[in-house]
């Protein structure tokens, strides 16, 4: 941290200290009443205090919290200053200073597991870029590699196929047919080996898509396979290209292309139905092909790396790749977003989980920190709600008005006179002011229902199985 930085750090934390200073004096010289006649006013005070301290100045010290604590706390007593109020003045600052270092304690451990957290959440993400860095570095070298082998090997054989077809064509011997087709081979091998240089140099370097060339349209495909002799039956839209993106106008171009040579390889003079169509905003293509009893289904495990590549590239660009095979059928069905892209990439894609990951154990510690604040406040309120209906309920419902009371007289029955009395009596009755005699059992109810004030109290005692006396406790 530069020194710039720590400077203004001071500065902004000289008021907040100045503060919290002040109001832990404030508490400390409300402590006097702490241990003598207010003891609940000085905890009002110091609550107070404490949440002041908590919110505003979470950052002071301890250290100054509880030296001015003491001070104050000690110095309150100055003017009839003996042993005896100093020890006073000293427990009750302890107290105070207890009082309001727990909650600043609590707010710094949780402040401080916050801050774990987050730097756990920074590390992870500087991990995920260390590992797409390296997962990055680790392709490009695959990519070179084979670009090598491919330049090398397969290129050097395509071009040299190229030039002996451009020899062949041009042989006096050949017919005017033969020599067409000779050349239309050449200019096939020609254009393979210059897709073949363009995959190389997007192998050396990825970012170089957009030179890629653009894939043949659908209907191309299926008039290059008809010109080839495969019957091939195509339902496609009009004006395809320009209802779909372009990677996703590629895939379903490559798979009518892989579908056409996986038909033309292990299923010939098998017709081909070929059918595009949009649902919403997807762009499904099928193509199928029958399977005769001297055909296989579809590509077999050693050469089937076309349908590896579609089903990748149907991956990368949020979609999907069904194989169907039968004894009498084989198709293939791709399902595409129309404005397909591809996805993130590695790196990209730990950064979005980590992200996730960080919101979830966001709200997972919001969710907790409500549970914590909301059970503990609605279990108070069930309480006080019991509490206080319990007490509407027994005021209410120990009531005997002055009229019923006067028809219970001395000597009447116990159980004639129990049966009109109700079931509670009242809450605290005033026992020291008509205290049952020996043997006697009294109960005590209101005149009138008084939830703030009492009124006159009617007492009404028994003795073995008859009333003995009544009497009334007047209101004060």
């Amino acid at each position: 941290m530069s020194t710039g930085s720590r400077k203004q750090r001071r500065e902004h934390a000289q008021p907040r200290t100045a503060v919290g200073a002040i109001v832990a004096a404030g508490a400390g010289f409300s402590s006097r009443w702490l241990l003598v006649d207010q003891p609940l006013l000085a905890l009002a005070v110091i609550a107070v205090a404490a949440v002041v301290l908590v919110l505003a100045t979470p950052r002071v010290p301890l250290l100054i919290i509880v030296t001015c604590v003491m001070v104050s706390a000690i110095a309150v007593q100055i003017p009839g200053l003996n042993a005896e109020n100093l020890a006073l003045g000293t427990v009750a600052g302890l107290l105070t200073s207890l009082f309001l270092a727990g909650p600043l304690t609590m707010a710094a451990v949780l402040r401080h597991r916050r801050d774990f957290h987050r730097r756990g959440w920074r590390l992870a993400a500087m991990e995920a870029r260390t590992r797409s860095r390296d997962i990055h570095a680790v392709l490009q070298r695959e990519r070179m590699s084979l670009a090598a082998e491919m330049h090398d090997g397969l290129g050097h054989s395509l071009t040299l196929i190229a030039v002996r077809l451009g020899q062949l064509s041009l042989q006096p011997t050949l017919t005017s047919a033969d020599r067409a087709a000779v050349s239309e081979l050449r200019e096939a091998a020609a254009e393979a080996a210059e897709e073949l240089g363009i995959a190389v140099r997007l192998l050396r370097d990825p970012g170089a898509i957009a030179a890629a060339p653009v894939a043949p349209a659908v209907m191309e495909s299926v008039e290059s396979a008809r010109s080839a002799g495969i019957s091939v039956t195509a339902d496609v839209p009009d004006g395809l290209s320009a209802m779909l993106s372009a990677e996703a106008q590629a895939a379903v171009s490559r798979l009518v292309q892989e579908s056409l040579t996986n038909a033309a390889k292990h299923a010939p003079g098998e017709a081909v139905d070929v059918s595009v169509r949009l649902v919403d905003s997807t762009v499904v293509a099928e193509v199928s092909n029958g399977v005769s009893a001297h055909s296989t289904a579809g590509p077999t495990s050693s050469d089937g790396f076309g349908l590896v590549g579609l089903r990748h590239r149907a991956a990368m660009l949020g979609g999907s790749l069904e194989v169907r095979r039968s004894p009498d059928a084989f198709a293939l069905t791709l399902a595409l977003p129309v404005d397909a892209k591809p996805l993130a990439t590695v790196g990209a894609a730990d950064g979005t989980y980590i992200a996730a990951a960080e919101s979830e154990a966001t709200q997972r510690r919001a969710k907790a920190t409500r549970t914590a604040i909301v059970l503990p406040a609605a279990i108070l309120a069930a309480v006080l709600a019991v509490t206080v209906a319990y007490l509407a309920v027994a005021t209410m419902s120990s009531v005997v008005s002055p009229l019923r009371f006067a028809q219970i007289q001395p000597g009447d029955p116990r159980a004639e006179v129990e049966l009109s009395l109700p079931l509670l009596e009242l809450l605290d009755p005033p026992r020291d002011e008509f205290p049952p005699g020996n043997g006697e059992h009294c109960r005590y109810y209101e005149s009138t229902v008084s939830f703030f004030e009492r009124g006159d109290v009617h007492v009404i005692c028994f003795d073995d199985d008859v009333v003995t006396r009544t009497g009334v406790v007047r209101a004060p």
